[in-house]
């Protein structure tokens, strides 16, 4: 494995109408809604074809069981594969998931030689889902069959270097076993963030309450959660949120030529972190304060979520 060969494909399998309140951004406006894309990642690393996530399933059965689903002409994930990047399924030869609800591990036996790998905590909870989470594991008790039924899947308890350059770390909140996948690539690391964070806009403030991050809603523990946020500050020089359209389209594969580079972890004036430590040896990463004379006309340029409804 070479990190000047790793690269990264984005793959949309469709598209979900999600909560700009409820689900995108805490204290967001609930009740205003955007189309929010649901991708996985294809990571050649040239000794390894890796799927991180596996998307969605039919827009009938998501529509059916979960959220309004629109495919847009979206391909599900083997089929994409095959015919946009010219990969077959059977040579797919791992599986990464950072969390299992519905909407990531769809169509996860359509690659027959791929060993599959996941969060031990995600993989108890898929199994004996707390009530509240029936439907997002598609339990069996409301009539549904999960993606995984009957799949031997590999437990991951701590962080580690899962495969050669891809790091699977902690990152629960949105469920209680979530892990990011951190891809160390020739312009950095790039963090396949699963649904830590749902755009890239949640790493930055929130004026109205001085926070530093807006992170997003839909947490089942919100203390973890915004440590998490914190988390992928800390180590990504680039993110690729599984909902964030604008994150995942500035090219078909990452790293590209004139790809922005993350500030990692940059104080802005005014808004507090919460969490102190950094990871292991990247104390020296961490970008330089903004300074406070800067603070107001950058905020003024942040996105407001009430801009994003459809």
């Amino acid at each position: 494995m070479s990190i000047q060969e790793t690269k990264i494909y984005p793959i949309n399998t469709g598209w979900l109408h999600g909560d700009l309140g409820t689900y995108i951004f805490w204290k967001g406006p609930a009740g205003k809604k955007k189309w929010q894309p649901v991708y996985c990642h294809y990571v050649d690393t040239g000794e390894h074809k890796i799927l991180i996530d596996t998307g969605l399933c039919d827009a009938e059965r998501a529509s059916k069981y979960h959220h309004n689903c629109n495919k847009r002409d979206c391909l599900e994930v083997h089929i994409h594969l095959k015919e946009k990047l010219g990969v077959d399924p059977s040579d797919i030869d791992a599986i990464i998931f950072t969390h299992l609800h519905w909407d990531h591990v769809q169509n996860m036996k359509e690659f027959p030689n791929a060993r599959y790998i996941a969060p031990k905590a995600e993989i108890e909870m898929a199994n004996n889902p707390l009530p509240l989470y029936y439907r997002t594991y598609e339990c069996g008790i409301l009539g549904i069959k999960p993606a995984y039924s009957g799949c031997v899947i590999e437990a991951v308890e701590e962080e580690c270097e899962i495969l050669p350059g891809l790091t699977m770390f902690h990152t629960p909140g949105h469920s209680v076993g979530h892990m990011a996948v951190s891809v160390a690539t020739s312009a950095g690391d790039i963090v396949i963030c699963g649904d830590a964070i749902f755009e890239e806009r949640n790493l930055e403030p929130n004026p109205s309450e001085f926070w530093r991050y807006w992170v997003p809603a839909r947490f089942l523990n919100s203390y973890q959660g915004w440590k998490s946020v914190e988390e992928i500050d800390k180590r990504a020089d680039y993110v690729l949120p599984c909902h964030d359209h604008d994150a995942n389209i500035r090219s078909d594969v990452f790293p590209y030529d004139g790809m922005p580079i993350r500030k990692r972890r940059q104080m802005i004036p005014g808004y507090k972190f919460y969490f102190g430590d950094m990871p292991e040896g990247t104390v020296h990463k961490v970008a330089p304060a903004m300074k406070p004379e800067d603070v107001d006309a950058y905020i003024a340029n942040l996105k407001c979520p009430e801009d994003m409804e459809d």
